[in-house]
């Protein structure tokens, strides 16, 4: 599967959480970090990479929360 199609699925998994679990950047890391237990293999080798990466295509979705 493309990281293009991961993306996707993690942020469809992200948006299903109820709002309350999806206002700060402690809920994304705590998101990430719970996904990677879940799935080790999401993204990659790197167990940090992989936490780095979900939380950076989750942080841009957090601000549209914040502002809105």
């Amino acid at each position: 599967m493309s990281q293009l199609d991961e993306k996707k699925r993690v942020l469809e998994q992200w948006l299903q959480l109820p709002e309350s679990r999806r206002r700060d950047a402690t809920d994304v890391v705590a998101f990430a970090y719970r996904l990677l237990q879940e799935r080790p293999d999401l993204v990659g080798e790197n167990r940090q990479s992989s936490l780095d990466t979900i939380v950076a295509w989750l942080l841009p979705h957090l601000q549209k929360l914040e502002a809105g």
